[in-house]
C-alpha cells in the first residue's frame, strides 16, 4: 500500500525498550513540579476576551466610580409583622457590624439599614442618625422606623423587600485585577461572609447569600469537588472497559500508567507556564482520561489477534513490530485529527477557551507519543505469555461483526434513506438553538445557590446589574457656576441635565425587562425631599445650580462621599445608573440596551451626553458573540485542518472527505437534538463540535484504512472485511470514550454535565454513521477501484511480502 511509513519511532522503541521507558519517565517527571504552581480561576470575566471593549470599559467604569461587585446577604423572616420586629432588626445590626469588621471588606463597603442614615440628627449636632440607632425595641420606635424607610422610597427593593418579608445587606467585593500585585481572594471573602452569617443565627430568620462573587466561589468549589469525584470515576470506568477488551492485568497496568503520565505531564506544563485552571480546563482531566486509551484498544486487539494466529505473527518483538507497522498510520492520523480539533480553539478570542485548546492538544500529542513509544516498548518487555488471551477476542468478535454487517450491506439503500431522514429531522432543530448567558445557569435548578438567587430576585429588584454610564461633554459657557459651594462645577450641576438623567431613569424603569433602577436623579430627589422636611412636591431637583451643589453636599454628609462617587464623579461630568434585572438573558438584555441607546440618541445626545454600558450583564453580552465566533471558527478550522491532514496522509481527496462525513453529520444530529430538547449552547457545550469532530474522525480513519487495505489486496468483500477487523475496535473505542464522557453527568456544574451528555451522544452517532452509513455507502462501490489501489495479484503479493502484518492483519 502506497502510504507513508510512520512506525519508525515505534520500531526504535522496540529495539531499545528500557531506554525508551526511562527517557519517557524522565520527560514526564520533569513536568511534575509544575502541579504545585497550578491556580484556579473561575470568575466570569476570565471567560471574556481581555481586550474586548466591554471588558476594558467595565474595568474603567469600576475604577472611575469605585464600584464593587455586590454580594447580597438576604435576611428573610417568618415573623407575623415581617421585618418590622426587634429580633430581625437586631439580627440585621449585628450582622452588618460583623461584616463591616471582616478583613477584605471594610465598613465603607457594607450597606444596609444599619449603615444608611435617616433625615434626623443627634441632638445638638449635624450628624445624621442611622436608621437602627437606637434599635427599635418598642412599637413606637418600630413604627417610626417603618415610616422613615417608606419616606425615603429608594430603600424599597434594594435594602427592604416590597412585602417587608426580607431585608438585605449589600457587601461590595473587590473586582479581580490580574495586573494587581496581590490578587483578591474573592472566594475567601465569600466564605468569610457565609461563616459570619452562620455564626449569628436568629430563630425565625433565614440568611441567604447570592450575587456574582458567590457564584464564582461556589463554581470553584464545585469544580474542585468534581475533580476529586470525576477523575477517579473516569479512571475506574475506562479501566473496566479496557479490561473487558484486554483481559490481561499487565496490559491494563500499562494503560493506567499512560493515563497517569498524561495527566501529570499536561497539568505540570500548565503549571510551569502559569496558566490557571479555568472553568473550561477544569474538565480537561476527564476528557484526557476518556480519550487516553483509544489507541491502546486498537493496538492491544491487533497484537492479541496476531498472537492468536497459528503462526503467531512471529514471536515478540516480531509481533509487536507487525502490529505497530500496521497501525502506526491510522493511530497517528486519529491522534492528529483529535489534536487539530482541540487546537482549533486557538481561533477563539476567549483566553480560557484558547487555554483549553492548547493543553488539550498538547495532552493528545503526548498520548500519541506514548502510544508510539512506551506501549510497544512495554509489550516487548512483557513478552507474549503475559498478553496472550486463552480465548482470543478477534475470531469471535470478527464473526459477530461480519454477521451484523451482512443485513446492513444488503439493504444499503434503506439504511442510507433512514439515516438521511434522521439527519433532516434532527437538522430542523438547529433553528431552535439558543445561547446560555447567565452565571445562574451554571448551577442546577434545585441547588441551594440557585434557590437563594431565585428568592433574592423575588424579594429585591434583581441580582443582575447593568451599569449605564452617561457622559456629558463640557461645552463653553454651559457649565453652571456655583461660587462658594464645596462642589466643583460641571455639566451635571445643571438642573436640566440632571432632569434629563431622571427621564432616562424613568424610561429604563418602565421597560418590562427591568426589575428596578437606581440612579443619581432618584437618589438626589429623595435626599432633597427629606432635606425639605418631607414637604409635598419637593421630591425633585432644585432649579438653581447653587441649590444643586448644596444638595450634593448634604448627600455626602448623610450618605458619605463614597456613595456619592458611585453615582456622580468628582468632576460632575459622568453619571452612573444601576439597572437591575431579575432574569437576564441575551435577547431581552440586547433589546433593552438597544432601547436605551435609542432613548439616549433622542433625549440626551442633544445635550452632549453619550451612553455606554458596564457591569456583569454588559460583560456577559460581550461573551455571546465570542461564544458564537468560537463555535463557527473552531468548527471550520477543525474541518479544514483535518481535511488537509487526512488528504495528505491518505494521499486521496476522496478518502479525506469521506473520513469527515460521519463526525460532521453526528455533530449536526446533536445540535438539532439540543434545539429540539431546549438544551442551551454555553461556554462548555459550544465547544463540543470541534471536540466531537476531532475524536469522531478516528472511527472513520480506522474503518477506511481497513477497507483500503482489503481493496488493495483484491478482496471482493472489502467492506465486510473492514467490519471484521475494525468493527470491534471502533465499538470498543466508542463505548470507552462515551462512558468516559458520561462520567461528567455526575458533575455539580450543569454545563459540564451537558457537555458529557452531548459528547457521549455525538460519539455514538459517529460510530453508527461510520459503520452503518459509511459502510453502506462504500459497499455500493465494491467493484470500483479506489484511489491509489491496484487489483493485480502481483500487487497483492508484493504488499504481503513487504508487510508481514498485511496477511496477519487481513
Amino acid at each position: 500500500m502506497n502510504l507513508p511509513r510512520l512506525d519508525a519511532l515505534a520500531q526504535a522503541s522496540i529495539r531499545r525498550p528500557r531506554l525508551t521507558l526511562a527517557l519517557l519517565a524522565g520527560f514526564t517527571l520533569a513536568a511534575a513540579p509544575g502541579l504545585a504552581r497550578l491556580e484556579v480561576r473561575t470568575d466570569g470575566r476570565a471567560l471574556a476576551p481581555a481586550n474586548d471593549p466591554a471588558v476594558r470599559l467595565d474595568a474603567e467604569v469600576r475604577q472611575h466610580f469605585g464600584v464593587r461587585d455586590p454580594l447580597v446577604v438576604l435576611i428573610e423572616t417568618s415573623h407575623p409583622r415581617g421585618v418590622w420586629n426587634p429580633a430581625t432588626m437586631r439580627h440585621l445590626k449585628h450582622l452588618s457590624d460583623a461584616l463591616a469588621a471582616a478583613p477584605g471588606i471594610g465598613p465603607e463597603h457594607v450597606v444596609s439599614l444599619a449603615t444608611e442614615r435617616r433625615d434626623s440628627v443627634y441632638p445638638g449636632t449635624l450628624t445624621f442618625r442611622p436608621y437602627l440607632d437606637p434599635l427599635p425595641d418598642t412599637p413606637a420606635l418600630m413604627a417610626l422606623l417603618e415610616q422613615d424607610v417608606a419616606a425615603a422610597r429608594i430603600m424599597t427593593g434594594t435594602l427592604v423587600s416590597a412585602d417587608a418579608r426580607a431585608v438585605s445587606i449589600v457587601v461590595g467585593v473587590p473586582a479581580l485585577d490580574p495586573a494587581a500585585a496581590a490578587a483578591v481572594d474573592r472566594a475567601a471573602i465569600y466564605q468569610r461572609v457565609r461563616a459570619i452569617a452562620e455564626r449569628l443565627p436568629v430563630a425565625g430568620d433565614r440568611v441567604l447569600v447570592a450575587g456574582a462573587p458567590a457564584a464564582e466561589s461556589l463554581l470553584g468549589m464545585h469544580l474542585l469537588a468534581d475533580l476529586r469525584l470525576l477523575v477517579p470515576l473516569a479512571v475506574t470506568v475506562i479501566t473496566l472497559v479496557f479490561w473487558r477488551g484486554c483481559r490481561r492485568a499487565w496490559g491494563t497496568a500499562a494503560a493506567l500508567a499512560k493515563i497517569a503520565a498524561t495527566l501529570v505531564w499536561t497539568f505540570g506544563v500548565m503549571g510551569w507556564t502559569g496558566c490557571p485552571v479555568y472553568l473550561t480546563t477544569a474538565v480537561l482531566p476527564v476528557i484526557l482520561v476518556s480519550i487516553c486509551l483509544a489507541d491502546e484498544i486498537h493496538i492491544f486487539m491487533q497484537y492479541q489477534r496476531l498472537l492468536g494466529e497459528p503462526d503467531g505473527g512471529g514471536e515478540p518483538p516480531a509481533a509487536v513490530r507487525a502490529t505497530m507497522r500496521l497501525l502506526a498510520l491510522p493511530i497517528t492520523l486519529a491522534c492528529l485529527a483529535t489534536a487539530i480539533g482541540f487546537l482549533s480553539f486557538l481561533a477563539s478570542p476567549q483566553p480560557a477557551v484558547r487555554a483549553f485548546g492548547i493543553f488539550a492538544g498538547l495532552g493528545t500529542t503526548f498520548e500519541l507519543l506514548w502510544s508510539l513509544t512506551a506501549i510497544p516498548a512495554t509489550l516487548t518487555l512483557l513478552g507474549p505469555e503475559r498478553m496472550r488471551r486463552p480465548r482470543p477476542f478477534a475470531p469471535a468478535g470478527a464473526g459477530l461483526f461480519r454477521r451484523l454487517a451482512a443485513p446492513l450491506l444488503r439493504r444499503r439503500l434503506a439504511v442510507l434513506t433512514l439515516l438521511a431522514l434522521a439527519t433532516a429531522a434532527l437538522g430542523l432543530g438547529m433553528r431552535r438553538l439558543y445561547v446560555q448567558d447567565s452565571w445562574e445557569d451554571g448551577f442546577a435548578a434545585g441547588s441551594p445557590f440557585r434557590l437563594a438567587t431565585t428568592e433574592v430576585n423575588r424579594e429585591l429588584l434583581g441580582t443582575h446589574v447593568l451599569l449605564a454610564r452617561l457622559r456629558f461633554a463640557a461645552r463653553p459657557g454651559a457649565v453652571p457656576d456655583a461660587p462658594g459651594a464645596g462642589i466643583r462645577g460641571g455639566p451635571l450641576l445643571d438642573p436640566a441635565a440632571l432632569r434629563a438623567v431622571g427621564a432616562f431613569e424613568d424610561f429604563a424603569r418602565a421597560r418590562h425587562e427591568t426589575g428596578g433602577v437606581l440612579g443619581p436623579y432618584g437618589q438626589l430627589a429623595a435626599t432633597h425631599y427629606l432635606w425639605m422636611a418631607r414637604r409635598q412636591g419637593t421630591r425633585a431637583i432644585p432649579d438653581d445650580p447653587r441649590r444643586v451643589a448644596r444638595l450634593l453636599e448634604v448627600f455626602e454628609l448623610v450618605r458619605g462621599r463614597q456613595q456619592r462617587r458611585e453615582i456622580l464623579d468628582d468632576g460632575l461630568r459622568q453619571a452612573l445608573v444601576s439597572i437591575f434585572l431579575k432574569e437576564a438573558n441575551y435577547r431581552d438584555t440586547a433589546r433593552l440596551m438597544r432601547a436605551l441607546r435609542d432613548d439616549q440618541r433622542r433625549e440626551l445626545a442633544p445635550r452632549g451626553a453619550s451612553l455606554d454600558f458596564a457591569g456583569d450583564v454588559a460583560v456577559s453580552q460581550a461573551m455571546i458573540p465570542a461564544i458564537v465566533y468560537t463555535q463557527v471558527a473552531s468548527t471550520s478550522l477543525a474541518l479544514l485542518g483535518s481535511c488537509v491532514l487526512l488528504c495528505l496522509l491518505f494521499r486521496s481527496v476522496r478518502l479525506g472527505i469521506l473520513a469527515l462525513l460521519p463526525s460532521s453529520l453526528a455533530v449536526l444530529w446533536v445540535l438539532g437534538a439540543m434545539g429540539w430538547s431546549g438544551m442551551p449552547l454555553g461556554v462548555a457545550t459550544s465547544m463540543f463540535c470541534a471536540i466531537a469532530l476531532g475524536i469522531g474522525e478516528d472511527y472513520a480513519i480506522h474503518f477506511l484504512y481497513r477497507v483500503r487495505r482489503a481493496r488493495e489486496e483484491g478482496r471482493p468483500d472489502a467492506v465486510a472485511h473492514a467490519f471484521e477487523l475494525a468493527g470491534p475496535g471502533i465499538v470498543s473505542d466508542t463505548l470507552t470514550i462515551a462512558l468516559g464522557f458520561s462520567v461528567l453527568l455526575a458533575s455539580h456544574v450543569p454545563a459540564n454535565a451537558r457537555l458529557g451528555m452531548v459528547m457521549a451522544v455525538a460519539l455514538l452517532g459517529c460510530c453508527i454513521l461510520t459503520l452503518a452509513g459509511l459502510g453502506a455507502a462504500l459497499s455500493a462501490g465494491e467493484a470500483a477501484p479506489w484511489p491509489g489501489t491496484a487489483r493485480s495479484v502481483r500487487t497483492v503479493r508484493s504488499v504481503r511480502t513487504a508487510d508481514p502484518a498485511g496477511s496477519a492483519g487481513a
